[in-house]
């Protein structure tokens, strides 16, 4: 083990005396795949990934695709699953080992959340053939993919519903009905009054349950019935190949119902591994850190961390408090505090930290379209534990065009043509005036750009998997002033994290600490990490990660 540290701190120093210039790569036409001699960058991020990687397991960097917004392959302006299979290459460079697709399952809405038939893919986006081309594409690079299983409701034209609706029309409204005449009686929430969360059904005397829109009607999930139907699917998208999938809504499958909604996902988890042992679970739960906490007694393997992410989350308080040495020091306590909390309630959990997503704004407006912020914005969630969660164009500080959910699901920016692959704007979606980081393509010319910074922070995560897989504490003696100080420990291995929340460079004196080495670096700008000795000079919002000798 010492051996292979000595190994590491010494090929890392000398990676970071290299100069960083950019990747090379498909920019263009999808598929495209263009020969280009290797560059600096591409050689240090080759030998970092030399050094280490991650065990093969669900500690991965998943990045969320919404489809219909990420690559046109047929120029019919709407992102499709090809488009997807296209940018593979990309994604591996990236170093992206995990994808997860939101809803790709034919559907009335552009976002695809209103279900119609969970076994098939909507036309838009391409075919069945294409979807199990994507996969064996994935299994080549060793990308896991998980899909959005959106089971909270359906869509109010799928057969389950439309045959319900019909039978209605010739019975009192009067309950319980009899599922011996019609099954879906118990496949829906129904009542004869209306109340909170309850729609009418047009021309009748019965009320639906549907918590977001009236497309979008609520299944009865303590129905076996249901429960079946469930099984199903997971086992008909496992067989295909799929490795897992995101649970929408968690907190809506019995709302006001904390306990009810731990149960459906005990149900959920234990079905999906009865079916595929290292099947992978994440859910949504969107509410604060008690409530997240709790979830965690369903044994889910993992549940998105909203306490830390999106505008209002403890990243962006700290960000916004930069050079605020009280909010610095909140961070690191809030770790470990979360880290020892979701252990408690399960053992086995993996974090699922993130930013941004399809319903939230994105990172570079939480702190005023900031470049060098989005970049450690970007570099503190990497450096959490757990499976790190990327949406789509957060690697280039893509920003939104307004404050509504279609603008936070914008086309990727590929280019600034508005061609090769990029596709239209969703219905409703308003573009920003512009994008101050600029496309991709520009991006991948530029040493110190947001997606060349996402590269070297993804590469050392996977270079040294205690990162991922640590138990976290605070680093007490090194948290002080605008430094926040994380200490990482899996098995034999540790590493400290330290953070500069300040605009202003930093030093921080090792001598009365012990035998530490700078094994890796991210710098927002030219000035790299330094060690001098027990000094270590870290500039203006840049990360070191620190190995024993």
């Amino acid at each position: 083990m010492k051996i292979l540290k000595t190994i590491l701190c010494a090929a890392m120093a000398a990676l970071l005396l290299a100069g960083c210039v950019s990747g090379g790569g498909e920019t263009g036409t999808p598929g495209a795949n263009d020969e280009k001699p290797a560059s600096a960058m591409q050689d240090r991020l080759n030998q970092i990934a030399q050094l280490g990687q991650s065990p093969d397991d669900n500690y991965r960097v998943w990045y969320e695709i919404f489809v219909y917004s990420f690559c046109d392959s047929n120029g019919d302006g709407i992102g499709d699953l090809k488009g997807v299979t296209s940018k593979l290459d990309y994604l591996q460079e990236l170093g992206i080992n995990g994808i997860w697709l939101m809803p790709i399952h034919p559907s009335s809405s552009y976002h695809k959340y209103n279900v119609r038939d969970y076994y098939e893919i909507d036309p838009e986006y391409g075919t069945m053939a294409d979807f199990e081309e994507l996969l064996a594409e994935c299994e080549k690079r060793d990308i896991k993919l998980i899909m959005d299983l959106v089971v909270n409701h359906t869509g109010s034209d799928h057969p389950w519903f439309r045959e319900l609706t019909e039978y209605l029309k010739f019975v009192p409204p009067i309950l319980p009905l009899d599922s011996s005449e019609c099954k879906y009686v118990d496949y829906y929430n129904l009542a004869v009054e209306g109340g909170s969360g309850y729609r009418k059904i047009p021309g009748m005397d019965f009320y639906y349950e549907s918590r977001f829109s009236a497309d979008m009607p609520d299944l009865n999930l303590g129905s076996e019935a249901v429960r079946q139907e469930i099984r199903s699917i997971m086992e008909f998208w496992l067989g295909k190949g799929v490795s897992g999938f995101r649970l929408d809504a968690a907190k809506e499958f019995y709302s006001g119902s904390t306990e009810k909604n731990v149960e459906v996902l005990k149900f959920l988890q234990d079905t999906a591994v009865s079916i595929k042992p290292d099947a992978y679970m994440v859910a949504e739960v969107w509410d604060d850190f008690s409530q997240v906490t709790r979830y965690y007694e369903s044994g889910i393997t993992s549940l998105f961390n909203f306490p830390f992410a999106a505008s209002g989350g403890k990243i962006t308080q700290v960000i916004r408090g930069a050079g605020n040495a009280a909010q610095v020091a909140g961070f690191a306590k809030a770790l470990e505090k979360a880290d020892k909390a979701y252990l408690a309630k399960n053992p086995n959990y993996i974090d699922a930290p993130f930013m941004s997503n399809h319903d939230v704004g994105r990172i570079a407006g939480f702190v005023s379209r900031s470049e060098d912020k989005t970049k450690l914005v970007g570099a503190m969630n990497l450096m959490m534990g757990g499976s790190a969660f990327i949406y789509y164009g957060e690697e280039i500080g893509m920003v939104a065009g307004a404050v509504n959910d279609p603008s936070y699901r914008a086309p990727m920016y590929w280019n600034d043509r508005r061609a090769d692959g990029v596709t239209q704007p969703p219905p409703g979606c308003t573009l920003p005036d512009e994008y101050p980081m600029g496309s991709l393509e520009q991006q991948k010319e530029n040493d110190h750009s947001v997606y060349n910074y996402y590269r070297q922070a993804i590469a050392i995560r996977k270079a040294l998997p205690v990162i991922s897989h640590g138990r976290v504490t605070e680093e007490a003696a090194l948290n002080t002033g605008c430094i926040s100080a994380q200490r990482k420990t899996w098995g034999e291995e540790s590493c400290i994290i330290l953070m500069n929340i300040n605009s202003q460079d930093a030093v921080v004196d090792l001598s009365a600490y012990g035998d530490w080495t700078l094994a890796a670096s991210l710098s927002v700008g030219e000035n790299e990490v330094k060690q001098d000795g027990t000094d270590l000079s870290v500039p203006a919002y840049g990360v070191a990660v620190m190995l024993p000798k």
